[in-house]
C-alpha cells in the first residue's frame, strides 16, 4: 500500500506544481514589517441620513421569450393574461427582439399526471439585456381532470400562473430599485 500512495504522490507532483508559475520569491521581512496605525476619526455632526433611491417612474421592458414544454394554445393564454397584467405591476411586455427591453422572461412548463390531478410546474429566468440570468421563480398550479396532462389545464389555470408571475417578477422588481 506505501509503494502505491508513492506513487500516487509522484503523479500528482507535476499537476500541483502548474498553478506555480511565478519566479516571484516573497520577502520574510515584509511580513512582519511594522503597520501605520490607522488614523483616528472623530465623529461629526450629526448629517441627514441616507436617502434610499425611489423606484423610478419608468417601468422595466420585458420580452416573453418562445415557451419550452407547453402547447400553443396554453402559452397564448398565459401571454395575453401577462401582456394584461403588466401595466398594474410597472413593467411592460415588448415584442420579442425589442432593443430597449431591459429584461427577458425565459419560462419552463412540464405537467405530471399525480393521483387524480395533474400539476403543471413552471420555472422562469430572469435575463438581464447582457444575457446574464439575474433572478429565477418557479411554482406550480394543481388541475382537477382526468389525470392527462395538457388535456386537463383550462384557460383559467394558464391565467392563473400569469397572475402569478406577474406578481413574482412585480416582487422582484422593487429588490432591484435604486
Amino acid at each position: 500500500m506505501n509503494r502505491w500512495a508513492a506513487a500516487f504522490a509522484m503523479s500528482l507532483a507535476p499537476l500541483l506544481a502548474v498553478g506555480c508559475t511565478t519566479t516571484e520569491t516573497l520577502d520574510p521581512a515584509s511580513i512582519n514589517a511594522p503597520q501605520s496605525p490607522l488614523p483616528v476619526v472623530e465623529p461629526s455632526a450629526p448629517s441627514t441620513p441616507p436617502q434610499i433611491a425611489a423606484i423610478g417612474t419608468e417601468k422595466a421592458r420585458v420580452t416573453l421569450a418562445p415557451v419550452i414544454g407547453a402547447p400553443g394554445p396554453a402559452v397564448d393564454q398565459f401571454s395575453t393574461r401577462l401582456v394584461a397584467r403588466a401595466p398594474s405591476k410597472q413593467f411592460a411586455v415588448t415584442a420579442v427582439g425589442d432593443p430597449t427591453a431591459t429584461y427577458t422572461l425565459k419560462g419552463f412548463f412540464s405537467t405530471s399526471p399525480e393521483a387524480g390531478e395533474t400539476i403543471i410546474y413552471y420555472v422562469w429566468d430572469v435575463v438581464d439585456a447582457a444575457g446574464n440570468r439575474v433572478h429565477r421563480f418557479s411554482g406550480e398550479e394543481r388541475v382537477k381532470g382526468r389525470n392527462e396532462g395538457w388535456i386537463d389545464v383550462t384557460e383559467k389555470n394558464m391565467q392563473s400562473i400569469a397572475d402569478r408571475t406577474a406578481d413574482e417578477f412585480a416582487a422582484w422588481l422593487t429588490t432591484r430599485a435604486g
